[in-house]
């Protein structure tokens, strides 16, 4: 494995803050691989973030009116979503500073696709 510079490390470590992952994707000219493949999955994170939010507005809307049943299960769904992201991105915050190669477990088929160069 080759030695990756601290800027790198940085500029991957930021890519897992959610909407900030823009910043590398559009003002750094010459990305590395490795910075390349945090970008990827850091946009995918955001992505995932997007899909819940409008998924839990939805659930909001509809099961939400329930008056105690569904206010317990939309701060469940919210609670367990926002945990489970915090803790995907303080990984990969982690890994990033490290210096570490990292997969992201069911979104790094879709982290591929996402064409940054």
């Amino acid at each position: 494995m080759s030695t990756v510079s601290t800027n790198d490390r940085w500029l991957s470590s930021i890519c897992y803050l959610s909407v900030i992952v823009l910043i590398p994707i559009f003002l750094v000219k010459d990305k590395s691989p490795y910075l390349i493949r945090h970008c990827q999955q850091g946009f995918a994170i955001l992505a995932v973030e997007i899909v819940i939010w409008f998924a839990l507005s939805i659930i909001d809307t509809t099961v939400g009116s329930i008056p105690v049943l569904g206010l317990l299960i939309s701060f469940v769904l919210h609670l367990a979503g926002f945990i489970a992201l915090l803790a995907i991105s303080v990984i990969g915050f982690v890994k990033g500073l490290s210096g570490e190669e990292w997969t992201i477990p069911f979104i790094d088929e879709f982290a591929d696709k996402v064409p940054v160069k």
